[in-house]
């Protein structure tokens, strides 16, 4: 397995993250180096989650940024006083074929792989939620990072293309379902119970189910 990324696409997740970060500071620039940075974060490993398993499946990825995005979420953040945050500003492009020196390398992706690329960017945000509310008992701007990472999992979570819900319902309802509920679940409990109880057994039922997930088939 080969992991590659190149200094273009560090540069196009740099302008990605600075822009959401200063969409999400809109009415709040006071904070915007942590918002950039917890929003960052989050964004960060969505994307790189995606890139990553497509990897490990032999695919050529990239992160490319949306210039036409980037203007459209400027544009309705300076219209909506920034009470709307249009989010899309790029995406990971997954090409099962490329060239070689010998010609071009070709990889089939089944239903089932590409259910599990979809998947891995809510899973990261899901981890990212959980240990998040672990620390936001000590550091309360940390309970922000965990309702943004829920949010996002959930949100991209809906069964509804081109979300990566989707192709993970597609792909298995047995594992749609799982990550909603464990999600949803986790969710609620680190505000509902200790967040360092709740946070322990989603670690663990995350765990579990990477494991199940990636070494035997729902």
């Amino acid at each position: 397995m080969r992991f590659n990324i190149t200094l273009r696409e560090v540069g196009n997740l740099l302008v990605s993250i600075l822009v959401l970060g200063l969409l999400f500071s809109f009415n709040d620039l006071n904070n915007i180096i942590p918002n950039t940075l917890i929003v960052g974060l989050a964004f960060a490993a969505h994307e790189l989650a995606h890139k990553f398993v497509a990897e490990h499946f032999d695919c050529k990825t990239e992160y490319v940024l949306w210039p036409q995005g980037v203007m459209i979420a400027l544009f309705i953040a300076f219209l909506s006083g920034g009470n709307f945050i249009f989010a899309a500003l790029g995406y990971v492009s997954i090409k099962s074929y490329y060239s070689t020196r010998l010609g071009y390398h070709f990889t089939h992706l089944s239903l089932e792989e590409m259910g599990k690329i979809s998947a891995s960017g809510p899973v990261a945000n899901i981890i990212l939620g959980i240990i998040s509310a672990m620390i936001a008992p000590y550091y309360p701007i940390m309970g922000y990072s965990a309702t943004l990472n829920f949010i996002l999992a959930l949100f991209n979570l809906v069964p509804v293309p081109p979300l990566d819900g989707s192709k993970v319902f597609m792909w298995s309802r047995i594992a749609w379902s799982s990550l909603i509920v464990t999600g949803a679940t986790i969710f609620g409990l680190s505000f509902l119970i200790n967040p360092l109880i709740a946070g322990f057994i989603g670690l663990a039922v995350m765990i579990g189910m990477i494991a199940y997930t990636f070494y035997k088939e729902f």
